[in-house]
């Protein structure tokens, strides 16, 4: 461990210089210092903590949202979130020596869909050759013994209040998994698509080297709690236009049959290698012909309500006329669980409208939309919602 001196209770995990080369590069594209400090000290602490946590504790352990979704988030605030299991965990890196408080920015305890069940305090060494894990806490209590501080936007915790062995927190998950972590939220406010947009305009503005203090929060939450939102502030403040953002998260699906795939789109095969008999299944339960491909991606709904992971399931066919048939599925991670009740799988057309929707009734394993067809170059979007959430993916023939 590069640090002089780790107490025995706090964790200490060396950062390699490939991940130190490797995150630097990556943060020197971000529009503001503020962002790109960012971008360095959570690459690091993701790229060091995640696998630790996966091979020690947690084998199951994803980040919260996809990598490609990381920067919009760096962009605008400190912290990253890693899910394990229905629980959330925050990781908010700093390069303080004595830290004698720990800060959380409010997006991560007051935005329901952000919000956190632990929260991790990481130290990084002056020459990021190192992580210190100093102390962990959970949402409840940064809410009911933290105090918030407006000027920053921050809860900030006295360090005699965290519990600083985080092998305490693993204890306490196999001793008591139903512990509860959060209070409850106040709703953030829906804003009209038309007010959104001329947010978005204002702190489109690069001049604004903080825009997360630039409105009250309740709209400054609200707009980050949609993800395609957020993706367009971060498009937009890179001078990118709103276009050219759009075009580059629409997955090309014509490219699946030239065996290009996005990284966030994997084989069954590489999603379920502890169920390889439930992967083989899914397998033959679609179309057999050789001209077909699949691929699946894993998706998080954040709601306030712990909710499982999901999977979401394309099968592609070429038909003879040159059209691509399309069949979507959603799934449980596990073979033996259920969906939740009322979530909704629906069809988009490029202006919004709803082609096709289905819903979940009790205990069903898996939904699925009706098998479409379409002719090269065609857009559409997939839109998964539970209660007030939704994720939306664009794609296009």
């Amino acid at each position: 461990m590069t640090f002089s001196c780790v107490p025995p209770t706090q964790l200490g995990l060396d950062v390699s210089p490939d991940v130190q080369e490797q995150s630097w590069q990556q943060s020197q594209s971000f529009v503001t210092p503020c962002g790109r400090w960012n971008a360095y000290l959570n690459q690091m602490c993701l790229s060091t903590f995640l696998p630790w946590l996966q091979e020690e504790y947690e084998p199951e352990a994803t980040l919260w949202t996809d990598d490609t979704a990381l920067p919009s988030f760096w962009e605008v605030v400190n912290g990253t979130a890693i899910t394990v299991d229905t629980k959330r965990f925050v990781l908010i890196p700093d390069k303080t020596v004595e830290a004698r408080e720990f800060g959380v920015p409010q997006e991560w305890v007051d935005i329901p869909g952000w919000a956190g069940d632990y929260y991790l305090a990481v130290h990084v060494d002056p020459e990021g050759e190192g992580l210190r894990i100093w102390g962990y806490t959970t949402h409840e209590q940064l809410k009911t013994s933290g105090n918030y501080d407006p000027s920053d936007r921050t809860y900030w915790l006295d360090a005699t209040e965290m519990i600083e062995d985080v092998s305490v927190l693993w204890v306490v998950r196999q001793l008591y998994p139903d512990e509860p972590t959060q209070v409850a939220i106040a709703p953030l406010p829906r804003i009209p698509d038309t007010q959104a947009e001329t947010l978005l305009e204002r702190l489109a503005n690069p001049a604004i080297l903080n825009p997360r203090l630039e409105l009250p929060f309740e709209l400054w939450g609200a707009l980050l709690e949609r993800e395609d939102w957020l993706h367009r502030l971060y498009q937009q403040r890179r001078g990118q236009s709103v276009e050219s953002a759009s075009t580059s998260v629409r997955v090309n699906l014509s490219q699946w049959f030239q065996n290009i795939f996005e990284d966030t789109w994997t084989t069954l095969e590489a999603l379920f290698p502890s169920q390889p008999d439930f992967a083989l299944s899914l397998r033959r339960t679609s179309e057999q012909s050789e001209t077909v491909v699949r691929r699946a991606k894993l998706i998080n709904l954040q709601t306030q309500v712990p909710s499982p992971a999901l999977v979401l399931l394309l099968i592609l066919e070429a038909e003879a006329d040159g059209r691509m048939g399309i069949r979507i599925q959603l799934r449980p991670t596990d073979a033996n669980a259920h969906l939740p009740a009322n979530i909704r799988l629906a069809l988009l057309s490029p202006a919004g409208e709803s082609i096709q929707v289905v819903e979940t009734r009790d205990r069903d394993n898996h939904i699925q939309l009706k098998r479409f067809k379409c002719p090269p170059g065609t857009p559409f979007t997939v839109q998964v919602t539970l209660n007030e959430v939704s994720i939306t993916e664009e794609f296009m023939s």
